[in-house]
């Protein structure tokens, strides 16, 4: 088994790849990088895609933490504050009318508040030790403007990697504008392929 950083919330059977903020630790205690073939088997605070929410948190915890981001109903996004020395939060996304809300997307979020460049210089050190984990795979890299912001002034810097299967491990850099009230922050995910397909009609 293979852990990188914090602890296992289960037992498992097959090596698995901790998706911490701190990846150089990887390096360490990973024996074969080419394993990285299923985004399954990667874990970020213990959770990995498939997973049910309920292993982690109470029903009443997710409830109470779900978000009505998108107009699209037939998923649902969950962002839950956490006591962790890697994330200040984790976000999780599962099928609305899932009662065992298994996991389809886990992100775990830093928060860099105006201090974007530092956010900018952890990304590059995550993307270059994931080639670790993709030694085939070139990481898709995209700037983008933030619909939420209407100035175009909130931006986003992505760092991706595309498994076979359509999965995505994905770094991320959101830089807000000063008039939005949010935070800048770093995101490590894990998202499916039909949750990143799904992405495409949320906001419709």
């Amino acid at each position: 088994m293979n852990t990188i950083n914090g602890y296992l919330k289960k037992p498992i059977n097959k090596p698995m790849k901790r998706l911490p903020l701190y990846l150089f630790l990887i390096l360490f205690t990973l024996q074969n990088p080419s394993w990285a073939d299923d985004i399954r088997d990667f874990q970020i605070e213990g959770m990995s895609i498939g997973d049910s929410a309920l292993d982690f948190f109470s029903e009443e915890e997710i409830k109470r933490n779900k978000k009505n981001w998108y107009k699209n109903k037939e998923i649902t996004g969950v962002e839950i504050k956490i006591s962790s020395s890697e994330y200040n939060k984790v976000q999780i996304h599962h099928r609305t009318n899932d009662k065992t809300y298994k996991m389809i997307g886990i992100s775990g979020i830093k928060f860099y508040r105006d201090n974007i460049e530092q956010c900018y210089k952890k990304q590059s050190k995550i993307v270059e030790e994931l080639k670790e984990f993709f030694p085939n795979i070139n990481p898709t890299n995209k700037s983008t403007k933030h619909t939420a912001d209407k100035s175009g002034k909130s931006k986003i810097k992505f760092r991706s990697y595309h498994l076979k299967s359509g999965d995505i491990a994905s770094t991320a850099c959101y830089d807000w504008s000063k008039k939005m009230t949010y935070s800048d922050h770093l995101r490590i995910g894990l998202l499916t392929s039909d949750l990143n397909n799904w992405f495409k009609i949320a906001f419709k």
